[in-house]
């Protein structure tokens, strides 16, 4: 079974600014057969936790389709809130598009204190 997991410079501009302002974003992918399984949620769990604490990361943000409710669900269990719903141009070709996108961030302040929260 092969999962990936990527740390990777936010490319939204228009979402905060220019890339390298502490922000990233994360994402996966995994093959269906390991969906449900917790992979995607403890790998998140770990980069987060990465860029938190080792590479100066202040602002984590993911991105799904609105109608996809499993990574939307990782997403709240990797500790990621809800922040906005939106659409995005070029996206029409895919089932359930005009439902549009939603953003998902957590920040390291709100990832500390959840931490001190659960001691």
């Amino acid at each position: 079974m092969t999962t990936t997991g990527t740390v990777r410079p936010a490319r939204v501009p228009a979402r905060t600014g220019a890339p390298g302002n502490g922000e990233i974003e994360l994402g996966y992918r995994l093959r269906r057969s390991a969906w449900s399984k917790g992979y995607a949620t403890e790998g998140s769990r770990t980069l987060i936790r990465k860029g938190f604490t080792e590479l100066g990361v202040e602002r984590v943000v993911a991105e799904t389709m609105t109608v996809n409710l499993g990574s939307r669900r990782m997403m709240e269990k990797a500790g990621l809130t809800l922040v906005r719903t939106f659409h995005r141009d070029g996206l029409d070709a895919v089932e359930g598009f005009e439902h549009g996108m939603v953003e998902y961030a957590l920040t390291k302040a709100d990832w500390a204190r959840d931490l001190r929260g659960m001691r």
